[in-house]
C-alpha cells in the first residue's frame, strides 16, 4: 500500500520542480539572463575550421578521413590558400618531373639556359645536357667527366677518357667489386685512386658548341688534367695540372682560346710546391682564387712507389662517402667545394702576385666586387669579408664562439646568409652588410644547414641529417617557409643529396631517392620547377591515389590484426613506462657505452643480469680479435610450435665515446628489455631471439659476430627487426620510420602501429650503415627495424648531448606497443614460401611449384595468377605444394591482354603465400613473372 502511494507522489515531484525552474525564467525581470546559445552555434563549420579539423586528423595519421575530408573540401572551395593548405600537407606544392633514372651534380649554365648532369657509374662516368625552358629537353649524352658551361653557355668543355687498356681493366674489376654484398672496401679505394691517376694522364679536353654540336679537341700534352674553369669573358681557361712526375705540387695553367689551333698555349701561372685546387674566376677578369690542399688531386700520394700497378695500397685515412652514403652539394656558382683545407689564395692576373689567406669555405659575390670566408683564431669563429680592391682587405663580420659555416651572398652582394650552432644545432642566420644587422631565419630543432639565395628575398636550405635532408625555402619578406620536395605517397620519405638552383631562381634541380629506396645505387635527378604550381586536377588525383594506398595497406593490416588482437592487447596492458624508464636511466649512468669505455662492460653486466630477472638464460658472445674485451648479451624465447625456427629482435647498446648515447642507442635497447619482458611469460609459435649488439659504432662488430655464429650454429633465422636511434621526436607528433629491406615485413610493422599503437610510421628503403646490414647479408632479404623521423633527425645524436632528457618517454611507451605487436605477428605467421617455380606446358597450362612451408599448421597455400598489370586476379586455395592455371582461363579473365606464348612474354604475374591454421597468411608474398 505504500509503494503504490509512492509512485503516485514521483510525477507531482517532478511536475512541482519544473514548474519552479521554469517560472524563474519566464517571470525574471532580466530576461537576457535565459541562456541562449550563440547563433553561430547553428551554422555549419566554414571551409577554414573544417580544413583545420581534417589536418589534426592527418596528423593523427587518420589519413582516410583525412583524404575524403580534402577531397570533398577541394572539390566545393575554389579557395587558393585551402589549396595551397593541402597540398603542402600531402606532398609537394610545385610541378616536379623526373630528368633522369640516375644522376648526380646538376649544374645550370650562368645564363640558366642549359642544364649539365654526371650519370654512369665510377667504371663508365658519362654527362648528361639540357636545353631549358617550359620543358627540359636532352640535347646531348657524352661519355667524359668534370663538364662546365662557357659564361655565355654556347659552349661546353669536358675531358674525354679514351679506354686504354689500363683504364679497361680497373673499371671492369671496379664494377666487379660493386656487385659484391661485402666489398673490399680497401681494395676499392685503391682502385679507384689509380683509375683516377690514368685518367688524368689519358683526358683529352674537349670543347663541344651547344647549338651545332661539333667538338674541337685541345692537346695538353702529358699533363695530369685536374678541374678547370672559363675565364669570366670566355676567352681562356684556367684548369689545374701537373707533369706526372712531380708529385709534389700541381699548378693552375692558363689556356688561351683565341688561338685558332689544336695546340694553344699552356702557360703556368702559379709556380712552387703545394697542391692548387679548386679555382674560382671572380667576375671582371682580374683575380682567380684557389684552395691551397694538403692533399694531391690526382691520387699520387694514395700509391705507394711501387704500387701503381696491380697491388695498390690505400693510405690508412677513410675514403669512404659520408655516413649514409650522402653526397655533398657541389658548389653554388662562385662558391667552393666543401674540402678540408686552412687556406686559399689570391692571384691577381694583371701583374701576377699572389696573395695567401688563412681560411676555408670561401664565396665570390656575384658582382665579383668581394668574398667572404671563415676562419678561427683562438676559442672565435670568425667570418670575414675581403674587398676585391687595390689593398685587398678583410673584415669581420661576424664573431662567435659557435661554430660557423656555408657562407652564400645574394644575387646583389649586399647580405650574406651563413650557418651558426646555437645549443649544437646549426640554424640559417642573414648579415646585412650596410647596416650589419643580424637577423635569424631559422628556429628549428633539426639541423639547417647550406643556405643558398633564390632570389634576393628567398632562400633555400636544407633541413635533417644528410641522409634525411630535406630543401625548404623561406621567403624572407613574409617569414613563412615550405618543403619543396615529395612524392605522392603519404608514407615513403624521399631523402634528398644534392641541389643545383636556376640563376632566375625559376627552378632547382635535386638529386633523391624520390621512391624512398636507397639501397639500390641509382638516384633519381628531379626537376621542381618553382614558376609552376600543380594543378586543382593533380592534386585531387594525388588525393585519390593516396587514399587507395592507404585503404589497401589497412586491409592487408587487418589480415594480421584482427586473428591476433586479443593476445596483443592483453600482452600490451602489461608494458611499464616506469621500468622502460629505468632502463635507460640506469644505461644513461653508465656514461658512454662505447668498447674503449668502462660503460660498455658495465651494460654488458646489467643486460645480463635484467634478461636472466625475466626468467632468460642469456648467453655473452664474446668478441674474437678485437682490440677491445666486448661482448653481444643474447638470450632466446624457445617457440612452442617451431622451436627450431627462429626470428630476431635486436638492436645495439653501445654509443659514440663521446656521449652516453641515451637516444642511440638506449632507446632501443629499453625498448627490446620491455619487450623479453612481457613476453617472457607467452611464449610464441616461432622462437624469439633477443640480442644486444656490442660495438655498432665500431663498425657493426656486435652483428658481425652474431651473424657467423648463426651461421656456425646452422641456425634458421626467418626474419629480424633490428632497431637504432627510436625515441627522438621533432615535435608533438608520436612517430618513426620503417627501415626496411623486405617489403612483407614493413607491411606487418604498418599494421602494427595501425591496429596496436598511437604512433604513426613512415618507410624508406633502406638498411645501409646499420647492423642490419651483416644480417641481410646472413639470412637474405629477411630484415626490417625501426629508426626515428625523420630519420636521424635529432640534432643531438653521436654528441655528447645525446643525454635522457632528449628521449621522449611517451614516444618509447609506444614503440615499446609496435615492437610488441610486430614480434608477434612476425613470429606467429608462416614466412615466405621459398623456391617458387612456373613452367609452360604443351598443353597451354601454367604449373607452378614451390617448397612446403618449414612451419607446422599449414592449413593450406594462396596462390594468386594475374596476366598483365589490370588483369582479373585468379585464385586457388591448395593443400599441397603445387597446382596449375589455364591460360585461355587466365585470357578470358583479362580480355585486354594478349599472350605472346611463342614470344615467352606472358606477363603473368603469379603470387605464393602460406596461411596458418588460424588464418594468417605468409608475412610476405613470393612472386615470380613470366
Amino acid at each position: 500500500m505504500k509503494k503504490k502511494k509512492l509512485w503516485r507522489l514521483i510525477p507531482a515531484c517532478l511536475f512541482s520542480g519544473l514548474f519552479i525552474i521554469s517560472s524563474s525564467f519566464f517571470f525574471s525581470p532580466n530576461l537576457t539572463s535565459f541562456p541562449q546559445l550563440p547563433p553561430e552555434f547553428f551554422r555549419p563549420a566554414s571551409p577554414s575550421e573544417q580544413l583545420e579539423n581534417l589536418i589534426d586528423a592527418w596528423d593523427r595519421g587518420d589519413y582516410l578521413v583525412a583524404l575524403k575530408g580534402f577531397e570533398r573540401l577541394l572539390s566545393g572551395s575554389a579557395d587558393e590558400a585551402i589549396f595551397e593548405r593541402i597540398a603542402l600537407v600531402t606532398g609537394s606544392l610545385y610541378q616536379i618531373t623526373e630528368l633522369a633514372p640516375d644522376g648526380r651534380q646538376p649544374r645550370f649554365s650562368l645564363e640558366g639556359q642549359y642544364l649539365a648532369l654526371d650519370f654512369g657509374p665510377r667504371e663508365d662516368p658519362g654527362i648528361l645536357i639540357y636545353k631549358t625552358g617550359q620543358k627540359y629537353e636532352k640535347i646531348a649524352e657524352i661519355k667524359g667527366i668534370k663538364g662546365t658551361f662557357s659564361p655565355d653557355g654556347s659552349v661546353f668543355a669536358y675531358l674525354k677518357i679514351p679506354l686504354t687498356q689500363e683504364i679497361a681493366d680497373i673499371r671492369k674489376e671496379l664494377a666487379q667489386l660493386s656487385l659484391s654484398a661485402s666489398p673490399d672496401r680497401a681494395r676499392i679505394f685503391a682502385l679507384q685512386a689509380r683509375l683516377s691517376l690514368a685518367e688524368a694522364r689519358e683526358a683529352k679536353l674537349i670543347l663541344r658548341d651547344l647549338r651545332g654540336g661539333e667538338e674541337k679537341e685541345l692537346d695538353l700534352g702529358s699533363l695530369l688534367k685536374g678541374d678547370f674553369i672559363f675565364s669570366p669573358d670566355g676567352t681562356k681557361i684556367y684548369i689545374v695540372a701537373s707533369p706526372p712526375a712531380d708529385n709534389a705540387s700541381t699548378q693552375i695553367y692558363s689556356l688561351s682560346l683565341t688561338e685558332n689551333t689544336s695546340q694553344p698555349a699552356i702557360i703556368p701561372i702559379t709556380s712552387g710546391s703545394g697542391y692548387k685546387i679548386n679555382p674560382v674566376a671572380v667576375p671582371g677578369n682580374r683575380f682567380l682564387v684557389y684552395q691551397n690542399s694538403a692533399s694531391d688531386p690526382f691520387s699520387r700520394q694514395t700509391l705507394t712507389p711501387g704500387a701503381r700497378g696491380d697491388e695498390a695500397q690505400p693510405e690508412t685515412r677513410s675514403q669512404e662517402r659520408p655516413a649514409g652514403g650522402a653526397q655533398t652539394p657541389g658548389p653554388a656558382p662562385g662558391q667552393f667545394s666543401r674540402q678540408p683545407v686552412r687556406s686559399f689564395s689570391l692571384l691577381d692576373l694583371n701583374n701576377g702576385q699572389i696573395r695567401t689567406f688563412e681560411g676555408s669555405s670561401v664565396v665570390v659575390s656575384p658582382p665579383g666586387d668581394s668574398l667572404a670566408y671563415l676562419r678561427r683564431e683562438g676559442n672565435e669563429n670568425l667570418l670575414l669579408l675581403l674587398k676585391l680592391d687595390e689593398n685587398l682587405t678583410s673584415k669581420v663580420i661576424k664573431k662567435a664562439s659557435a661554430p660557423l659555416a656555408s657562407p652564400a651572398f645574394s644575387p646583389d652582394g649586399k647580405q650574406i646568409a651563413f650557418e651558426m650552432s646555437v645549443d649544437g644545432n646549426n640554424e640559417i642566420f642573414l648579415i646585412d652588410l650596410e647596416s650589419q644587422k643580424e637577423r635569424r631565419i631559422t628556429r628549428e630543432i633539426q639541423p639547417d644547414r647550406q643556405p643558398r639565395f633564390l632570389t634576393a628575398n628567398k632562400i633555400i636550405a636544407i633541413k635533417g641529417e644528410p641522409r634525411h635532408s630535406r630543401s625548404y625555402l623561406y621567403d624572407l619578406n613574409t617569414g613563412k617557409a615550405w618543403r619543396l620536395v615529395h612524392n605522392e605517397t603519404i608514407r615513403t620519405i624521399v631523402p634528398e643529396y644534392e641541389w643545383s638552383l636556376h640563376p632566375r631562381g625559376e627552378a632547382m634541380v635535386v638529386v633523391a631517392d624520390y621512391d624512398g629506396d636507397t639501397i639500390s645505387p641509382e638516384r633519381g635527378v628531379y626537376l621542381v620547377n618553382l614558376s609552376q604550381r600543380i594543378s586543382r586536377e593533380e592534386l585531387l588525383a594525388r588525393l585519390r591515389k593516396q587514399y587507395e594506398a592507404e585503404r589497401a595497406l589497412r586491409a592487408k593490416a587487418e589480415e594480421f590484426i584482427r586473428p591476433l588482437a586479443p593476445q596483443i592487447k592483453d600482452i600490451i596492458a602489461r608494458i611499464s613506462r616506469r621500468r622502460l624508464f629505468e632502463y635507460q636511466k640506469t644505461l644513461f649512468d653508465f656514461d658512454s657505452k662505447h668498447v674503449t669505455q668502462p660503460g660498455n662492460l658495465q651494460a654488458i653486466e646489467y643486460l645480463q643480469k635484467t634478461l636472466a630477472s625475466f626468467g632468460y638464460e642469456p648467453e655473452l658472445q664474446w668478441l674474437r680479435d678485437r682490440p677491445n674485451k666486448t661482448a653481444n648479451v643474447v638470450a632466446i624465447l624457445k617457440g612452442t610450435e617451431n622451436p627450431d625456427l627462429y626470428y630476431l629482435l635486436c638492436s645495439h647498446f653501445d654509443s659514440v665515446a663521446r656521449g652516453p648515447g641515451a637516444d642511440d642507442n638506449s632507446s632501443s635497447t629499453a625498448v627490446l628489455l620491455e619487450t623479453a619482458r612481457v613476453l617472457a611469460r607467452s611464449p610464441l609459435p616461432s622462437s624469439l631471439i633477443f640480442a644486444a649488439f656490442t660495438g655498432e659504432e665500431s663498425g657493426l662488430w656486435g652483428s658481425r659476430e652474431f651473424a657467423r655464429l648463426a651461421r656456425e650454429r646452422k641456425l634458421q633465422v626467418l626474419g629480424a627487426i633490428n632497431n637504432d636511434t627510436i625515441g627522438w621526436t621533432e615535435d608533438h607528433r608520436l612517430d618513426n620510420t620503417i627501415r626496411y629491406a623486405n617489403s612483407g615485413l614493413k607491411d606487418l610493422m604498418h599494421a602494427a602501429s595501425i591496429g596496436f599503437s598511437r604512433m604513426v610510421t613512415y618507410d624508406s628503403h633502406y638498411i645501409r650503415s646499420t647492423d642490419a646490414v651483416p644480417l641481410f647479408e646472413a639470412f637474405g632479404n629477411v630484415v626490417a627495424g625501426l629508426g626515428s623521423h625523420p630519420v636521424l633527425g635529432n640534432p643531438y645524436y653521436h654528441t655528447e648531448q645525446d643525454r635522457l632528457e632528449v628521449v621522449n618517454q611517451e614516444l618509447i611507451e609506444e614503440a615499446t606497443k609496435f615492437m610488441v605487436a610486430s614480434v608477434i605477428m612476425m613470429t606467429s605467421s608462416p614466412s615466405p614460401v621459398r623456391e617458387v617455380k612456373a613452367l609452360m606446358k604443351e598443353d597451354g597450362s601454367v604449373e607452378i611449384t614451390w617448397a612446403p612451408n618449414p612451419e607446422k599448421g599449414i592449413a593450406y597455400y594462396l596462390v594468386n595468377c594475374q596476366l598483365g598489370d589490370k588483369g582479373q586476379i585468379i585464385s586457388k586455395k591448395v593443400e599441397q605444394t603445387r597446382t596449375s592455371f589455364q591460360l585461355k582461363k587466365l585470357a578470358k579473365a583479362s580480355s585486354s591482354e594478349k599472350i605472346e606464348a611463342s614470344s615467352g612474354k606472358i606477363n603473368l604475374r603469379i603470387s605464393v603465400r602460406a596461411v596458418n591454421r588460424r588464418g594468417l597468411p605468409s608475412w610476405d608474398e613470393t612472386v615470380i613473372i613470366l
